[in-house]
């Protein structure tokens, strides 16, 4: 059985494996900075964070018979806070037209934009590739339950939600855009530009040009990258769009890769969840994993779980004692019902 739930510390080891996988600005394959994380999530589900600290949620997929985290996904609470902000660049057309030559051209532009009262934005999510085209949907799941938590609790995080996909990577592991434009501003590599801004985000602002840049004067195949997504995510990007993401016509400063976002409340994993009580009597009856899934979470003696589960016929979720168990519910106890896409 899977089961999707906080991280907790003695996860640590399955954590740097599974973002050695990935190895992204939200999930670098740093073993100090993923210790850190995890006491972060920690204090964030704990309500014991200080000040303006902007909370942020670890989620990892379990599988109860190996007793292995094969999976993650995350939400930070606020993305760009005083003192701390989030960078993009925006991407615009601007057409230009000559009579005399009879020529017309439309030239796309890059602008640095940042902000300290940011989003909510969800990101992390990497999967044991052995768990891909499992029958209980493993790569939705770990996206999905990032909803169906915001929508148990809407008042710890912003209106709008983003997140940023991964663009194309060469295979050497450098970015077309960056070394274009960044790296000639910053004088550093991609890798170290990634790890640093994990610390430390002063210097984009400090170095990177504060006028619009003409992507014109990039080769065609940098141009061609900027705003696309990686063959890797585009699985993840899929899901996004099925439940309401559309592009903001932002990108990442570093490697280009496109910022998708909706309102908060818009999104129909928040939108649709809803509440039951669970009955007291078991129904004995096979869950299979075919036709329509849904994902089954609540917050019962052991804290926030979440697991998939069929439905039926009438669209009730078959709840087999196993699955109570593993979530820490009983009858009359109060769950949670968030369709999969």
């Amino acid at each position: 059985m899977l089961i999707l739930r906080p991280i907790a510390p003695a996860d640590l080891d399955d954590l740097v494996g599974l973002a050695k996988m990935l190895d992204s600005m939200n999930l670098p394959s740093d073993r100090s900075f993923l210790e850190q994380r995890i006491q972060h999530s920690l204090r964030t589900f704990r309500g014991e964070l200080r000040g303006e600290e902007p909370g942020l949620s670890v989620f990892v997929l379990e599988d109860l018979t190996s007793g292995r985290c094969v999976g993650s996904s995350m939400i930070l609470h606020k993305h760009g806070v005083a003192g701390s902000p989030c960078y993009w660049l925006e991407v615009s057309n601007e057409e230009r037209r000559s009579v005399e030559l009879d020529r017309r051209f439309s030239h796309m532009r890059l602008r640095l934009c940042s902000s300290e009262n940011g989003p909510s934005e969800i990101g992390g999510l990497i999967l044991d590739p052995a768990y891909r085209g499992h029958a209980e949907k493993c790569g939705k799941a770990l996206s999905i339950v990032r909803f169906a938590y915001i929508s148990l609790h809407p008042e710890r995080f912003e209106r709008d939600v983003t997140a940023e996909m991964l663009s194309p990577f060469q295979a050497s592991g450098k970015n077309l855009l960056w070394e274009a434009f960044g790296g000639r501003f910053t004088g550093l590599t991609y890798r170290e530009a990634d790890r640093l801004s994990a610390h430390d985000k002063r210097f984009i602002a400090d170095l990177f040009p504060r006028d619009p840049v003409y992507a014109t004067l990039f080769p065609e195949a940098v141009q061609r990258a900027i705003g696309k997504t990686g063959e890797n995510a585009m699985a993840a990007l899929r899901i996004l769009e099925e439940v309401g993401f559309q592009y903001l016509n932002q990108v990442d400063p570093f490697d280009g890769g496109p910022y998708y976002g909706a309102a908060r409340d818009a999104i129909s994993s928040v939108a649709e969840r809803r509440e039951l009580v669970l009955p007291s009597s078991i129904r004995r009856r096979e869950a299979r994993y075919e036709g329509p899934l849904a994902l089954l979470s609540g917050e019962g003696g052991v804290g926030f779980r979440a697991t998939v589960v069929p439905l039926d016929e009438e669209g009730a979720p078959i709840v087999s004692e196993e699955c109570r168990t593993a979530l820490g519910v009983k009858g009359g106890d109060r769950v949670s019902i968030t369709p999969l896409p």
